[in-house]
């Protein structure tokens, strides 16, 4: 099925078409027209509304003096409509549909309110169509087929391999897979993909800083830096001079603790003996660390920064595996540079570079970045914007169509030179994309909070959902969007009742399952939720179903019982999974399965929905619908890497 937002566009386009024929104006005075449908602002207006008569272009083309006479127009035509199903996008074959559609097949109710806002009621028929789709698809509802995908590289996390994974780490992790997931189910190739920044500065203080709580282990003293009013200085005191911008955090000790179970990295004596005497000294400074590492220790660091950084891999990828996160590759760095790939890439650049004081520059400006940038230093390396360019190109080369990067707040300057890169070398500048995730604050009562001292500023991935559920702490992650701070509650995300919105949502599809299990237990009646599900059942689902009223009357009236409300979420999940996934919007379908849990809630609180109350067809009609939502909040919660619980800490009795 395709989404029912595009079935009345559709039925609007047609209509348009039928007019434009009717005035004899020319059809291609309409190839630019966007018919503009979006849900209804309020649910008593309509379930969806057409603004396109208040287009000045659409009126002048058909000669009418404001927007309310081509609403008038356009609605006069919809209801006289007579169209083939097929013209819709509805293919299936379904005894309740001939394949020539009416006015009333496909709408209930039509309004114009206002200057010109056409406001539209979906039909019962329509809403049904879907609860069968959900039905007869199951775990497949939703998801739709292109008949030319894109390739897509999603690249996120991509953390430095110097520490632990931290919450900011974990939001990307959530945001990218949720995207993921949700770009998979509307058709695309996705290849997640995780670079490894394993060369470079950083890689080498890495080894250093390995380096240094060796030393510390084997009884040398060290002393750290002092920094004040942005000057950093050390005491004049014995110890060996930790650099001040190595990784000071103790997670370093963990990481060699565990690199000396494995592989023990030992220190000549006499290295041991010459490092001794040397920090005894108490005028040690940075100046110094020359001396300290000569070339025999220096090794001993490049060798334990390989461990190290292969240690911290392994630890992300296994406290990616436990938040439900897989990549298709792991992409290292340094077989950039091993290949010889970023010295490489120049010639993609040659007319958008040049040398100037030995240095050589990307002409970024002409991409619109505020200065050009150095791409290979005047001693002849490259720089770390070189090497993402080089990596960038191997994207290109490997056959992908789109490329995808989430990055972190941090990195919002570099957006604009490595952009402009891509497009130099010939990439569509719009099939790349850069989202940028913004902070996560972790509070408790209210306040800031640190989860680890002993780890410094860093609050640990793998912490966080040792203290919150995996499920959780992903609903959390992707309930703002991309652009949106996160302060991520830990006294809320603790809670299990439902003042959480994840178990608000997750309890809502264990109480169908827990009205489901009841009555199978009871006996109560003849048919099971397998019945429901099975293929007969389906073929002749609406000779029960159809016999009850579903009106929107009922919904905008204060009797509202909320069945139709369900139906229509139902009806809309289709568009709702399509809508996240090419706008990279997951807490949008968040926000609509909080919904869902909504209405059912209301549904639930109502007398004359009591299942157990009612007869053997009126029950099926009812349990059906609920197995429609449960279809729904299962399928919505696992594309984003959730899962839908079948029973409740507390069994729910309000069937």
């Amino acid at each position: 099925m395709i989404a029912l937002k595009n079935i009345v566009e559709n039925i609007f386009y047609h209509s348009l078409m039928e007019l434009a024929k009717e005035k004899q104006i020319d059809p291609n005075q309409l190839k630019d027209v966007v018919i503009r449908i979006e849900k209804a602002r309020e649910e008593k207006f309509g379930d969806y509304a057409c603004t396109s008569a208040m287009d000045k272009n659409l009126r002048e083309i058909f000669q009418t003096k404001n927007p309310r006479q081509l609403a008038e127009l356009l609605v006069e035509k919809i209801k006289n409509i007579v169209i083939n199903k097929e013209q819709l996008g509805i293919t299936k074959n379904i005894p309740f549909m001939q394949n020539s559609l009416r006015f009333d097949d496909l709408i209930e109710e039509i309004n114009i309110a206002g200057a010109g806002f056409i406001n539209v009621f979906i039909s019962k028929k329509l809403l049904f169509l879907y609860l069968l789709d959900a039905l007869e698809k199951q775990e497949y509802y939703g998801n739709q087929k292109k008949e030319n995908p894109r390739r897509i590289i999603f690249e996120f996390v991509s953390a430095n391999p110097t520490g632990p994974l931290n919450i900011v780490s974990a939001r990307a992790a959530a945001l990218g897979d949720s995207c993921s997931n949700l770009l998979e189910a509307i058709g695309e190739n996705v290849y997640r993909e995780y670079y490894v920044n394993d060369y470079g500065n950083q890689v080498e203080l890495l080894g250093i800083s390995c380096l240094f709580r060796l030393l510390e282990q084997k009884g040398i003293k060290l002393k750290f830096s002092i920094k004040e009013k942005n000057q950093v200085f050390y005491r004049e005191e014995e110890g060996l001079p930790f650099p001040s911008e190595a990784y000071h955090g103790e997670y370093i000790i963990d990481a060699l603790n565990e690199i000396q179970k494995i592989q023990p990295i030992e220190i000549p004596e006499n290295e041991i003996h010459r490092l001794e005497e040397i920090s005894k000294r108490k005028d040690l400074t940075e100046d110094h660390l020359d001396e300290i590492l000569n070339e025999p220790i220096t090794e001993i660091a490049r060798k334990l920064s390989e461990l190290a950084i292969q240690y911290f891999l392994n630890t992300h990828k296994e406290d990616l595996k436990n938040f439900r996160v897989h990549f298709d590759n792991f992409f290292l760095e340094s077989s950039l540079h091993k290949s010889g790939k970023v010295q490489e890439v120049t010639k993609y650049l040659e007319n958008f570079i040049y040398t100037k004081d030995n240095k050589v520059f990307f002409k970024s400006t002409d991409f619109g970045d505020d200065q050009d940038r150095v791409i290979i230093r005047d001693n002849g390396k490259p720089t770390y914007l070189l090497a993402d360019i080089a990596y960038h190109r191997s994207k290109i080369d490997r056959g992908f169509t789109d490329i995808i990067n989430i990055w972190g707040p941090d990195h919002h300057g570099y957006i604009a030179r490595l952009k402009g890169a891509v497009e130099a070398m010939g990439f569509p500048k719009d099939r790349f994309r850069i989202l940028i995730a913004q902070q996560v604050t972790l509070l408790e009562d209210g306040k800031p909070v640190v989860m680890s001292k002993r780890l410094g500023k860093i609050i640990r991935m793998k912490e966080l959902i040792e203290e919150v559920p995996i499920d959780v702490a992903r609903y959390f992650f992707v309930m703002r969007s991309f652009d949106a701070h996160l302060d991520f509650d830990l006294n809320e995300a603790k809670d299990t009742s439902e003042k959480n919105p994840y178990y608000y949502v997750a309890y809502a599809h264990a109480r169908i399952q827990s009205i489901f299990r009841k009555i199978e237990e009871e006996k109560r009646f003849s048919f099971t939720q397998k019945d429901l599900l099975s293929l007969k059942e389906i073929d002749d689902i609406y000779s029960f179903i159809s016999q009850f009223e579903i009106t929107y009357k009922k919904m905008v009236s204060d009797s509202n019982d909320y069945k139709r409300n369900l139906l229509l979420n139902i009806a809309r999940f289709i568009e709702e999974v399509y809508e996240s996934a090419i706008n990279y919007e997951p807490h949008r379908l968040v926000f609509f399965l909080y919904q869902i849990a909504n209405d059912l809630s209301k549904f639930y609180s109502q007398k004359e929905n009591k299942i157990i109350e009612k007869n053997e067809s009126e029950a099926k009609f009812l349990l059906t619908i609920l197995l429609g939502v449960k279809i729904c909040l299962k399928k919505g919660l696992n594309l984003l890497g959730m899962e839908a619980p079948d029973r409740l800490e507390r069994e729910d009795h309000s069937s």
